[in-house]
């Protein structure tokens, strides 16, 4: 049985609706939260119906299953109202789009000869810039410092990866083309000038 995790990756950010697509990969169980709703607490278990069936038995009235955010209707109502912005507003496809856009910017930091080695990777608005020093050991201390000096610039990136030498992209999918700019310009600023 594969089970994946979509709750960081639903709903638009990979450039598909769920990373998975990216794999043609069809789960038998997938949990889904944050995008579900854009922000109201709501998550979701969803899978194949003869797994979902066998799972939880019909109920004689008692719950069977529960969950601190589940079945809220008024979560129910935001994750479809999300859903159809989502759709109206072609996030999904602009995600891809901008997302190729902000791998060219980040690709375009790592060819600079700086005293750091950059490595970028992604899918959509979901985009990493790996750090390493020249020796090639994770630069965690400079990220650290990078995300620190980005923060007082205005901007909130996090440090991701088991080294915490991976800085990390996660816009939301109506950011502008501007935008992008903007912070990778001030990343190459930050890069030039620690």
């Amino acid at each position: 049985m594969l089970i994946l995790d979509e709750i960081f990756t639903g709903f638009g950010r990979p450039g598909n609706w769920f990373a998975c697509e990216q794999s043609d990969i069809v789960p038998d169980i997938v949990c889904l939260g944050k995008g579900l709703t854009g922000g109201f607490p709501l998550s979701a278990c969803l899978g194949r119906s003869e797994l979902m069936d066998a799972a939880w038995p019909p109920s004689t009235g008692e719950a069977i299953h529960t969950s601190t955010f589940l079945g809220h209707p008024v979560g129910c109502a935001m994750a479809l109202a999300q859903i159809k912005e989502i759709t109206r507003l072609k996030l999904v496809q602009r995600s891809a789009k901008l997302g190729s856009v902000l791998l060219e910017k980040l690709s375009a930091l790592s060819a600079r000869h700086l005293p750091l080695s950059l490595a970028c990777r992604g899918m959509g608005l979901l985009a990493g810039l790996e750090v390493r020093d020249r020796d090639g050991s994770p630069a965690t201390g400079p990220v650290l410092q990078l995300i620190k000096a980005m923060l007082r610039r205005g901007f909130i990136l996090l440090p991701e990866g088991e080294h915490a030498n991976v800085i990390c992209f996660t816009p939301p999918l109506t950011i502008t083309e501007r935008q992008l700019d903007t912070v990778v310009a001030a990343l190459a600023s930050v890069l030039n000038h620690p």
